[in-house]
């Protein structure tokens, strides 16, 4: 796109983009004088936060193409790599900040490699699990290829050490069994993660490790044979395999670059020289040489030391031959260290013999039928709380303390919980939270076309009875909330 020269192709492109509100837009104009132009308007926008310095920097130079992609904006870069670049972004309301991550622009002609994107997002959009950042919506505009992910208020595992210096053995095994849980799940569902790496670890705010930016999304799917080893599978991974006669896409490789993630937090280096020469990085001996990790700690247990021992040994044979076997060895050594905490399913279940109160919030507008919910659900055990918005809804369900179900009465007015439905869906099924929402009958097909029903997202059709509400949160809510 051109530069914009004028006041008004200016304002045209932000309001239309809906970078900028037309109200916003009126105010900052009316403050500017007979000779601003463009450039000052621009920086006006940007002293008062209404535009960020990314969005300012490329409106200035005509780049606007890519600042808004389907309904998010482009607020900051977060991270680059050579093959994408993570962003953070927000819906255009601005209520919602998700992660984008855009394929280079080198790479978006080259069909082999927008596969390979397009791919890692499909299949990873099926993964619901606390230890993996969920892809929410995957699309493209032209050459504009890109995915958007939960935003992980933190930052990854590299940095996190960066600031901590030095973590103790008990929150090392800690963050290294959330990253085998995630392994095991991925695999369950057919993927492996062929990048493993201090980057592509994202701690959250509340300190739980997430992986982020599978490399090669698919166990069995094709090995690439003749593609760049640096797009499609790290290097590292490739030159193991080659290295052990071990298969293409062997998971026993994650456990082995797990093994050296968990060998770096405990030490502070890396277990092998750092190096941008490919012929280095191919070479096996590079990952056999490796420094004792005791020479480094000495108050690191003997049963630690065995476990990352396992897990880096070069022979695939000798390693743990699942994420499942190293989470269990993981757990004992917590366990021998007294700090054992419990999954996530184990801390929120309730202990044995205490009395179940399901906390359900209920997204309603008409007053009187929010008494009558409210009595019936009391009557059954129920905490009932109220709320007019759906996008409140979601932001709770997003929360440290969601609610144990959901519950969306949209027979009245379906336009925002038709849009804010997929999301809920997405966060309920990560969070073990069923969200259920009623529309009216005349709306079915629409909704059907719009929405695709599922477990942790259910849709129902009017007319629906007090009862038919309460035994589905009953039959759902009771897998995660057992009494």
């Amino acid at each position: 796109m051109a530069q914009l020269k004028t006041k008004d192709a200016l304002k045209r492109y932000l309001i239309t983009s809906q970078l900028v509100r037309l109200d916003d837009w009126n105010r900052v104009e009316s403050q500017s004088t007979n000779g601003d132009g463009v450039p000052e308007i621009i920086e006006r926008l940007e002293t008062q936060h209404l535009l960020t310095s990314l969005q300012a920097r490329r409106i200035q130079k005509g780049e606007t193409e890519g600042l808004v992609l389907g309904r998010y904006k482009l607020l900051y870069r977060n991270a680059s790599g050579s093959f994408a670049r993570v962003y953070r972004a927000s819906s255009l309301d601005g209520r919602e900040t998700v992660a984008l991550k855009l394929l280079r622009e080198r790479w978006a002609k080259d069909p082999e490699a927008v596969a390979g994107f397009e791919r890692e997002a499909r299949i990873c959009q099926r993964f619901r699990h606390p230890n993996i950042v969920p892809i929410l919506d995957v699309g493209n505009e032209g050459d504009f290829h890109y995915f958007t992910m939960e935003f992980v208020e933190g930052g990854n595992l590299r940095d996190f050490l960066k600031i901590r210096q030095s973590v103790t053995p008990a929150e090392a095994t800690q963050c290294m069994y959330e990253i085998c849980a995630g392994l095991e799940y991925a695999l369950e569902l057919g993927a492996t993660h062929r990048d493993l790496k201090l980057t592509n670890v994202l701690m959250s705010s509340r300190g739980v490790a997430k992986l982020v930016d599978f490399g090669l999304a698919g166990a069995n799917g094709p090995t690439n044979a003749g593609t760049s080893d640096d797009v499609h599978r790290a290097l590292e991974y490739a030159s193991l395999e080659r290295g052990t006669n071990a298969p293409n896409n062997d998971p026993r490789s994650d456990i082995f670059f797990a093994g050296a993630i968990f060998y770096e937090v405990l030490s502070g280096e890396s277990p092998w020289p750092r190096t941008r020469d490919r012929e280095e990085r191919k070479q096996l001996s590079r990952y056999t040489m490796i420094r004792p990790l005791d020479t480094y700690r000495s108050d690191l247990p003997s049963d630690l030391l065995a476990i990352i021992a396992q897990m880096m040994d070069v022979n695939p044979n000798n390693r743990y031959q699942t994420a499942g076997e190293a989470k269990a060895a993981l757990k004992h050594a917590l366990k021998q260290m007294g700090a054992w905490k419990g999954d996530t399913a184990e801390i929120m279940s309730l202990a044995p013999g205490e009395p179940r109160t399901f906390r359900l919030l209920v997204v309603d507008k008409v007053k009187k039928r929010c008494k009558a919910l409210k009595d019936y659900f009391a009557k059954h055990d129920f905490d009932t709380t109220f709320v007019r918005s759906p996008e409140v809804a979601v932001e709770r369900l997003k929360g440290n303390d969601p609610p144990d179900g959901i519950l969306f009465l949209a027979d009245f007015d379906k336009e925002p919980v038709l849009s804010c439905f997929p999301q809920a869906q997405a966060y309920g099924r990560s969070k073990k939270t069923p969200c259920l929402a009623v529309f009216a009958a005349e709306d079915q097909d629409e909704v059907q076309r719009t929405l695709i029903s599922t477990r942790w997202g259910t849709t129902l059709f009017q007319p629906v009875t007090l009862r038919d509400i309460r035994s589905h949160f009953d039959e759902i809510g009771a897998i995660t909330k057992p009494s």
